[in-house]
C-alpha cells in the first residue's frame, strides 16, 4: 500500500474514533443533564441514543480497525518469514565463509600439493552440496587440461584424463576464461564426452577457470557436478568465485616454487659439476707446477704472491709460507724492470724481463722473468716464471773469454808465419 494512502487511512481512523468517543461523551452528558433537571421525557429519549454508541464502535471496529489489524498481522507474519529467510541466508553465508577459510587452510597446508588439491575438492563439494568436484591443471607444453584432483570420485582418471584447450565444457572455459553454468550440460552443444571419465549420472555443472588476473595466467579449471537439476544462488556463485580466485593464486605460487626448486637443483648440479671441474683443473695445475723445474709464482694484479712452487721457494731461499706474505717485486734489487710484466700480462702479451733476485741470505742471483695472464676459479691472476740465468751468464762469459783467447792466439806473429 502506498505511504500516502496509509497515512490517509490512519488519519481517518483516528478521526472516527474521536468522533465516536465524542458522541458517547455528549450523549452521556445530555442524559445526565436532563436527569438532573427532571426532564423525564427527554431523559428517556436520550437513553434511546445510548445503543448507538456501541453500535458505532462495532461498525468502526468491523469496517476499519479489524481489517487494519488483519493487515498488521499479515505484515508481521511476512516480516517474520523475511527474518527467517535472512537468518537462513546468514547461516548459509557463515557456512560459505567457513568453507573459504577451510579451503584456504587446506590449500596452504604443509601437505603434498596433490593431497592439498584433494582436500580443497572435498571442501568445495561439501559446501556447494555437489556430488562431484573435479580440478584440472593447465599443461602449457601440451596446451591441455589434465585432471589432477577430485573429491573421491573418478580417482582412476586422475593424471590420465586430458582435455585439449578449447574442446568440451572444460576446454571452452579454459580457452574463453569465462564461467559456465548449465542446468543440463549434456544437452549443451559445447559438451564432449571425455574418454576415461564417466559423467552420465550427473545433470547440472558449474565450471570456473582458475585464472590469475594480475598477470593473465591460466593455471587450470575447477567444476562441480550435481545429479539433479540445479539453480545456483548468489551465495553459491560468490563462494565458488572467491574460492577459485584464491586457489588460482595458490596453484600459481606452488608452480613457481616447483619451478624455482627445479632451477635451484639444476643450478646446484651445475655448480657441483663446475666445482669438480675446477678442482680437477686446479689439481692438475698444482701437480704440473709443483713438478716443474722452473720457479713459478702466482700473483694478483698488484704483484702479491698467492702461490709459489717448491722450486721457487728453493731459489728465493724462503719457506713457501713466508713467500705468501710478500710482494713479488720486493724480491728484486731493482723492481722497476720486472714490474713491466704486469702491463704486458694485462694486455695479453707475454714478455721476458731481466733483473737481480735478492735471496733470503742476501746473495744476488740474475734471473729472467716472464709472465702471462691466467684465470682460476673465475678470478684473474698472473703466472710468472723465474729462471736462474747465472749459469747461462757464466757460460756466456766463459765463451767470450775463449773467443778472446782464440782471437789473441790468431793475432800472434808466429801464427802469421
Amino acid at each position: 500500500m502506498p505511504l500516502d494512502s496509509l497515512e490517509q487511512r490512519r488519519g481517518m481512523l483516528i478521526f472516527l474514533i474521536a468522533l465516536v468517543l465524542g458522541a458517547a461523551i455528549s450523549i452521556g452528558a445530555f442524559t445526565g443533564y436532563f436527569a438532573a433537571h427532571g426532564e423525564g421525557r427527554v431523559f428517556s429519549r436520550s437513553l434511546l441514543l445510548l445503543p448507538l454508541v456501541p453500535l458505532g464502535a462495532y461498525l468502526l471496529y468491523r469496517k476499519m480497525i479489524f481489517p487494519s489489524y488483519r493487515r498488521l498481522e499479515d505484515a508481521n507474519l511476512e516480516l517474520h518469514l523475511k527474518q527467517e529467510e535472512l537468518l537462513d541466508i546468514k547461516d548459509d553465508l557463515f557456512i560459505k565463509f567457513l568453507g573459504v577459510y577451510d579451503a584456504n587452510f587446506a590449500a596452504n597446508s604443509p601437505r603434498l600439493f596433490a593431497d592439498r588439491l584433494t582436500d580443497v575438492a572435498d571442501i568445495t563439494a561439501r559446501v556447494m552440496g555437489a556430488d562431484a568436484c573435479l580440478v584440472y591443471l593447465y599443461d602449457r607444453k601440451k596446451d591441455d587440461l589434465v585432471l589432477s584432483a577430485t573429491n573421491g570420485v573418478q580417482e582412476a582418471a586422475i593424471g590420465t584424463v586430458r582435455v585439449p584447450l578449447g574442446e568440451g565444457t572444460e576446454g571452452w572455459v579454459g580457452r574463453r576464461l569465462e564461467p559456465l553454468m548449465l542446468k543440463d550440460f549434456r544437452a549443451d552443444a559445447r559438451y564432449r564426452a571425455t574418454p576415461g571419465l564417466a559423467l552420465d549420472g550427473y545433470q547440472s555443472v558449474y565450471c570456473l577457470p582458475l585464472y590469475v588476473y594480475s598477470n593473465g595466467a591460466l593455471v587450470g579449471v575447477m567444476e562441480v557436478f550435481f545429479r539433479k537439476a540445479k539453480e545456483f544462488t548468489d551465495e553459491e556463485i560468490n563462494f565458488f568465485t572467491t574460492l577459485t580466485g584464491m586457489l588460482s593464486t595458490t596453484i600459481q605460487n606452488e608452480q613457481m616454487q616447483a619451478e624455482l626448486r627445479k632451477m635451484n637443483l639444476e643450478l646446484e648440479q651445475w655448480v657441483t659439476e663446475k666445482t669438480e671441474e675446477l678442482r680437477a683443473s686446479e689439481e692438475r695445475y698444482r701437480t704440473l707446477v709443483e713438478n716443474a723445474c722452473d720457479s713459478i709464482f702466482l700473483l694478483t694484479g698488484n704483484g702479491d704472491i698467492v702461490f709459489a712452487n717448491e722450486q721457487a721457494a728453493r731459489l728465493a731461499g724462503y719457506a713457501k709460507y713466508d713467500l705468501l706474505h710478500k710482494n713479488f717485486f720486493e724480491l728484486f734489487v731493482d723492481p722497476a724492470e720486472p714490474r713491466g710484466i704486469l702491463a704486458d700480462a694485462a694486455e695479453g702479451r707475454q714478455s721476458v724481463r731481466h733483473g737481480d733476485l735478492k735471496l733470503a741470505d742476501g746473495d744476488i742471483v740474475p734471473v729472467s722473468v716472464s709472465a702471462v695472464g691466467l684465470s682460476l676459479m673465475g678470478k684473474q691472476f698472473i703466472q710468472s716464471v723465474v729462471r736462474d740465468v747465472s749459469t747461462h751468464l757464466r757460460l756466456e762469459q766463459l765463451l767470450e773469454e775463449k773467443v778472446r783467447e782464440l782471437a789473441a792466439l790468431r793475432g800472434r806473429p808466429e801464427d802469421k808465419k
